[in-house]
């Protein structure tokens, strides 16, 4: 499918928060938001093309965010790096400056993470909440404190002077993407046409930050994210993909009785369900709009 068509229609929009600007595509009216959807790492708006290709202008505004350090957000200045819970405070800092209400949260993998940690800060503004590809938390319950620690320390030391490989070509850069990823090379290079840009040296560069590479070097423990999750009082739907997140399973063992109100669904397809079915994920969407 041809989705310069969505591109087009798509309204660049930008956020300044307290450390810089946060950029993203909206289709539908960027004053009436009503979906914020938010992608996994090192992927970028772009992914959630093929479901704005599904999306009708009159539900309302459909915003794809770049977190920080992807896609042409902002990289945090120097000195900073990219803890989970900052992608948190991003999300749940720009919903109270925008003043949003009666919001779904669509996410994608990390941005699922970071969406249900969000709409349980802030459950009252919350219509609905779309998890693709993830539930509950990466943890940590004290016992790899150490080496959690550590390592997250020595993978900042080794990004000091944080630097991608770059390509001869665009092509190039969609073969080394399309390598590590579960769906398909025209998929893939919808995430790489706005995570790379051509410099003046010729070459073909990643716009994404490094230092989103660093291992975080903290991560909330189990009886943490219990108490998190159930503050989510809405209405919750789990996506899953057929040949996903083989640990997400696990996770829904782990936390679902903690969420009063959790559906799950399962669609033909990888990490990226949302690429692979987005008629269906639009379709989940009309229910809850």
């Amino acid at each position: 499918m041809d989705y310069r068509i969505a591109l087009d229609q798509a309204t660049p929009v930008s956020y300044e928060l307290d450390w810089g600007t946060v950029r993203g595509l909206c289709w539908g009216d960027p004053n009436d938001i009503r979906v914020v959807a938010t992608h996994g790492w090192l992927d970028n708006s772009h992914s959630f093309l093929p479901l704005a290709a599904n999306w009708s202008a009159d539900r309302g505004g459909l915003l794809a965010l770049d977190w920080p350090g992807h896609g042409h957000s902002d990289h945090r200045p120097t000195g900073n790096y990219y803890h989970f819970i900052d992608y948190a405070y991003d999300l749940w800092q720009l919903i109270e400056q925008q003043g949003w209400q009666q919001l779904i949260l669509l996410g994608h993998s990390m941005g699922g993470f970071v969406s249900n940690v969000v709409a349980a800060l802030c459950p009252e503004r919350i219509k609905s909440l779309i998890l693709v590809e993830a539930f509950g938390l990466l943890v940590s319950d004290g016992t790899n404190a150490r080496e959690q620690l550590q390592q997250g320390f020595v993978s900042r030391k080794k990004l000091k002077t944080p630097r991608w490989r770059s390509h001869s070509s665009f092509d190039s850069a969609v073969d080394a993407r399309a390598a590590q990823a579960d769906f398909s090379s025209d998929l893939v290079k919808l995430i790489v046409e706005r995570g790379s840009e051509l410099r003046s040296d010729g070459r073909w560069h990643w716009r994404a930050d490094a230092r989103v590479k660093a291992t975080s070097p903290y991560r909330l423990p189990s009886a943490a994210v219990d108490d998190l999750l159930q503050e989510l009082t809405m209405p919750v739907v789990v996506v899953r993909g057929s040949k996903g997140y083989d640990k997400l399973e696990s996770a829904l063992e782990k936390w679902q009785h903690k969420v009063s109100k959790l559906s799950c669904v399962t669609l033909e397809g990888g990490h990226h369900v949302h690429m692979e079915q987005p008629e269906k994920i639009a379709e989940l969407l009309k229910s809850h709009v």
